[in-house]
């Protein structure tokens, strides 16, 4: 059976999982999951008794795995080529670092979208037809606010977000200095640091496909010019590494 992955093609969080199964050349059938109306759903297949279940998740026969971390590694033990979890502690640090970041970048992105009317708007599922888009954005509003809920964004200030971005970004440049990857050689810790940057300065729209107003919503200008250079490592590396 073809492994059945379920996730948002926008989202950090599925890039991580979706890049590892790449690289190691693991077939799979993509599911896209729409905040609210596709939670029952994830229940059912996580077989969740009332828990809170997120995306990235994927099904491999018997094996639920219910988040990146588990999808990368999972694609290592059944797919091809290099390895990306051989210094298996060291990456499980990056990892966790790569979820702290992430977790307060939504802090910030999550905010920026329930400002914008247009970013909303193109938050919207595609089979939502044009001419009802204007008239679905109060839809698009409640799913947003749902994710804050659900991730329990809302008591969480962006300067204390902002700062924990910072603390993260700083650790990543001191580590890469005039290195080209996080570790000795390409490993999961390069691709869970260059996502977080997705939340700061989105790659090219060729690899993840955000509309014009989205796109503005998840740049956070003053960090994307503070660091800079780790966009541009994150840009070589996708160029470099990314299907």
């Amino acid at each position: 059976m073809t492994l059945a992955l379920y996730g948002m093609a926008y989202s950090p969080y599925s890039e991580k999982a979706r890049w590892a199964l790449d690289h190691h050349r693991v077939g799979y059938e993509w599911h896209e999951h729409v905040p609210m109306l596709g939670e029952r759903k994830l229940r059912k297949l996580a077989g969740a008794n009332g828990s809170k279940v997120s995306v990235p998740l994927a099904v491999d026969g018997g094996s639920v795995l219910r988040d990146s971390l588990s999808i990368a590694k999972h694609a290592e033990s059944v797919g091809k080529g290099a390895r990306l979890f051989a210094n298996e502690a060291a990456v499980a640090t990056w990892a966790a670092r790569s979820d702290e970041a992430l977790d307060a970048a939504r802090v910030l992105l999550l905010q920026r979208i329930l400002e914008d009317r247009e970013a909303l708007r193109e938050s919207l599922p595609s089979w939502v037809p044009g001419p009802l888009r204007g008239l679905a954005t109060p839809i698009a509003a409640r799913g947003t606010r749902h994710l804050v809920r659900k991730y329990g964004t809302a008591g969480v200030d962006r300067a204390t977000a902002t700062a924990k971005l910072r603390e993260v970004l700083a650790a990543m440049r001191k580590v890469l200095g005039s290195r080209s990857t996080v570790l000795d050689g390409f490993s999961y810790a390069d691709i869970a640091m260059a996502v977080v940057l997705q939340m700061i300065a989105p790659v090219a729209t060729e690899y993840i496909a955000l509309g014009p107003a989205r796109r503005r919503a998840w740049t956070e200008p003053t960090l994307a010019s503070e660091y800079a250079d780790l966009v541009a490592w994150r840009d070589a590396l996708y160029a470099k590494r990314r299907r």
